[in-house]
């Protein structure tokens, strides 16, 4: 399994959740893929590419495999890397090279002058590694809630913001400088600033379905998120090192 890398031309998203039963986003992530490939970058689907958590049987098995045959195919034209997140973290059992999909549990990339890293971000994710049980039971019933009314599902992102911001800030746990953000997270803006010293110029995640592009305060790193493909989804590009955050419009 190979986690570093060199690329000069990259396409990063995450959380598309192909397989929820509250999103549809895999024709479009798809498209989006597809765009990409033919533009000569290799693709990075940063974490929770599918959603083993919110989901049924059913719909897990049509989804995915849709997804995996039109990774497939996509991958004859261009190199695809997986990271593993939190809600796809049976994937774990499957890291390593499966042609050209690779499977990591995350990516270090250098591209041009820079380099880069790109992981989920749950590890940082300081509700899910102090309470690993709550969490799960937390996930089933949101899933539970919103199968009665799907537009429910939008209150999950109303309680990470609760949990990942003000819940440490409640409680005194936040330490340093506030983010410039109010629904970033203390605990992954510190994450960030961390990897940045080991020598990254930028560092990527997902998890928090919060899309952020924000300067780290201990050097001249950036810290990048693509959000989530539940709202408004982004993506970012990079170039031999310079890195772009865009939205991707629906076509």
């Amino acid at each position: 399994m190979i986690t570093n890398v060199t690329e000069r031309r990259l396409l990063v998203t995450s959380d598309p959740h192909v397989g929820n039963l509250f999103v549809n986003a895999r024709a479009q992530l798809v498209r989006l893929l597809d765009r990409g490939a033919s533009e000569g970058y290799a693709l990075c689907i940063n974490g929770d590419g599918i959603d083993v958590l919110h989901t049924s049987l059913a719909r897990i098995t049509t989804e995915g495999a849709a997804l995996l045959r039109e990774l497939r195919r996509i991958s004859e034209k261009t190199t695809i890397y997986y990271t593993v997140g939190n809600h796809d973290l049976i994937l774990e059992h499957y890291l390593g090279d499966w042609g050209g999909i690779r499977l990591v549990p995350f990516l270090n990339v250098h591209s041009g002058t820079q380099r880069i890293r790109i992981e989920h971000g749950h590890l940082y994710d300081h509700f899910m590694m102090n309470h690993p049980d709550l969490q799960p039971a937390l996930t089933r019933f949101i899933g539970w809630c919103c199968r009665f009314y799907p537009p429910w599902y939008t209150l999950e992102e109303k309680i990470k913001t609760w949990r990942y911001r003000r819940l440490p800030r409640l409680f005194g746990r936040q330490n340093g400088p506030a983010p410039p953000r109010d629904d970033e997270s203390p605990s992954f803006i510190e994450a960030a600033e961390e990897i940045a010293q080991r020598g990254f110029d930028s560092v990527i995640f997902g998890h928090t379905h919060h899309v952020d592009d924000l300067p780290l305060n201990r050097n001249r790193s950036r810290y990048y998120n693509t959000g989530c493909w539940a709202r408004n989804p982004h993506y970012l590009t990079i170039d031999d090192g310079v890195i772009a955050l865009k939205p991707w419009l629906a076509t």
